[in-house]
């Protein structure tokens, strides 16, 4: 399995939101600076986490960007969810219409590739933020 760029990017910039922005806000260039993270991309990414209710922006002279959520409530399923439409990578070329048919023929396997999704999802689920910052 592959972490996207986009997932990877924004476990990045989060990690560094939830180590630098309990007292005060933190700029997308402070984060990217950090982080080592290109600005133009990360924009984009914080974008959609501030749609799905991940993160708020805070305007003014000393805004930027903080956790919407606590630390320990952000999965990283959540995170994928937000920045990757298809975090987990469908099976059987990619196309939704495939997944009954594999090189032509009734596909053996799908109920398989459903269950193998499901877990993952559900382990995805089961770690946290504050899990991934411990790490660091």
């Amino acid at each position: 399995m592959n972490i996207s760029t986009k997932t990877e990017y924004a476990v990045r910039a989060l990690t560094e939101l939830a180590i630098n922005s309990a007292d005060k806000p933190v700029s997308i260039n402070d984060i990217c600076k950090n982080r080592n993270l290109p600005v133009k991309y990360v924009e984009q990414l914080f974008r959609k986490l501030k749609q799905n209710g991940l993160i708020k922006s805070i305007h003014g002279a000393k805004g930027g960007y903080q956790l919407a959520l606590k630390i320990n409530s952000i999965s990283l399923k959540d995170i994928m969810e937000a920045v990757d439409e298809n975090y987990v990578a469908p099976f059987c070329n990619g196309k939704p219409e495939n997944n009954v048919h594999c090189i032509g023929l009734p596909c053996g396997f799908k109920e398989l590739w459903d269950e193998i999704k499901e877990h993952m999802e559900k382990y995805f689920d089961s770690i946290k933020l504050d899990q991934i910052v411990a790490r660091l």
